[in-house]
């Protein structure tokens, strides 16, 4: 988890590109969608070791269901 918060901060500070960011957050989606993150987002209480702009970019881009393109 504090991995993927090290990228998105990356991102905001604009150290990586667009096509680095992209892939990241492809890489992100599936570990939330499909592995075990988003267990242990919920039952751990991860939300009190991170900043608000991390938790706001979980909420909608990580734990927020998309639908199908």
């Amino acid at each position: 988890m504090m991995f993927c918060a090290h990228v998105f901060h990356m991102r905001q500070r604009g150290i990586l590109q667009e096509n680095e960011w992209v892939g990241w957050l492809q890489w992100m989606r599936n570990a939330f969608r499909y592995g075990s993150l988003s267990k242990a987002w919920k039952e751990i209480g991860m939300e009190s070791r991170f900043d608000p702009a991390f938790l706001q970019f979980v909420k909608i881009e990580l734990l927020s269901p998309k639908p199908p393109a």
